[in-house]
């Protein structure tokens, strides 16, 4: 009888400690990669989340990743430690961070610059 107590108390721990473990794979994390990215010569009209319909739009800045691509409009402040002066058209390299658990008003995506790569 004292040896099934201890088998079980055993599986027991067994068990648990599986759970905690398989539990914290699951656990998602962010990641990051460096990218370039075009920032247009013009502003765009920004809506962030929860922004009324009838109030005038915000000023947001125009990235897109490739020449072919659509035009994005992210928050002005969108791109971490990167000065915008409207009419320049720049080229910047940047670290494109995808956040796992971001706010929930807020983008799962957050940049952050390296360098200003050229400025038309």
């Amino acid at each position: 009888m004292k040896k099934l107590k201890s088998l079980y108390w055993v599986l027991i721990s067994l068990c648990i400690t599986t759970t905690f473990i398989s539990c914290e794979k699951d656990i998602p994390e962010d990641w990051s990669e460096v990218i370039n990215l075009y920032v247009d010569a013009e502003l765009g009209e920004y809506r962030p989340w929860g922004h009324p319909e009838d109030a005038e739009p915000l000023d947001g800045l125009k990235i897109k990743e490739r020449k072919d691509a659509d035009w994005e409009v992210i928050p002005i402040d969108g791109i971490i430690g990167f000065s915008y002066v409207e009419g320049n058209e720049y080229f910047i390299e940047v670290e494109k961070t995808h956040l796992a658990n971001p706010p929930a008003d807020a983008s799962n995506i957050s940049y952050t610059l390296i360098r200003i790569i050229s400025v038309h």
